[in-house]
């Protein structure tokens, strides 16, 4: 019984330990780049950040790209936020058509094809998106821009 006891208390001294472990800040080098110099404890909330790189990844932007292609990303940030409205509206809309007491088949259909209609104007947005930030890069800009990973997530350019 007396070994039960003595076990548990050690048990509970081994989580404790391992949580305020976990609780220490991580200071560890950040994983974007233009983070690295950001100061560090309890000052790091009191200057402000730099805005990042407007294409991360791209080497050699001068500053004629550089803001050219920030005016393209505010143009088309634009140009999609009513698009994204919408199709947050169409989603709700389908999320209520589809828990109701009896769903109308034809009704969430029509949903679907409407929010499918939208999110390809959105992927047509930004692929035209793409070809003009390409005809603003170099040679070899081009090349890296065009290797970049796919995304899982909407690109913030």
């Amino acid at each position: 019984m007396k070994t039960k006891q003595i076990l548990a208390i050690i048990v509970l001294f081994v989580m404790g330990l391992q949580l305020s472990l976990n609780a220490q800040e991580n200071k560890t080098k950040p994983e974007q780049p233009w983070l690295q110099n950001q100061p560090q404890g309890e000052f790091k909330n009191h200057l402000p950040n730099p805005p990042p790189p407007v294409l991360p990844g791209i080497p050699n932007l001068n500053k004629e790209q550089s803001e050219s292609i920030h005016k393209l990303q505010i143009t088309l940030a634009i140009a999609k936020l009513p698009l994204e409205n919408n199709i947050r509206e169409k989603e709700a809309k389908l999320l209520t058509l589809s828990t109701l007491k009896t769903p109308d088949m034809k009704e969430i259909e029509k949903q679907i094809d409407e929010i499918g209609f939208v999110k390809i104007q959105l992927a047509k947005m930004q692929a035209a998106h793409d070809l003009d930030i390409r005809k603003i890069l170099d040679d070899e800009q081009r090349m890296i821009f065009d290797k970049r990973p796919p995304m899982l997530e909407p690109r913030p350019f």
